[in-house]
């Protein structure tokens, strides 16, 4: 699969998610008042990249991520 073709993929799954509701909602039910860095914004990110790339581990999923910085 072409990089970019992944990239406008992953835009697509993304474009239709409201962030600013889901911000508010975040917001209202407190869900990021303990977190730091893996806000719920990223780990819906997280999990869509997850499922594009068929990730079969956490491990796997990790080494990937860390491979690609």
């Amino acid at each position: 699969m072409d990089k970019n073709t992944l990239i406008s993929s992953f835009g697509k799954w993304v474009s239709p998610i409201n962030i600013q509701k889901l911000t508010e909602q975040v917001k209202e039910l407190k869900q990021d008042y303990y977190t730091k860095k893996l806000t719920t914004e990223a780990y819906i990110k997280l999990l869509l990249v997850a499922q594009l790339h068929e990730f079969e581990s956490l491990e796997e999923m990790s080494d990937a991520l860390v491979d690609e910085v």
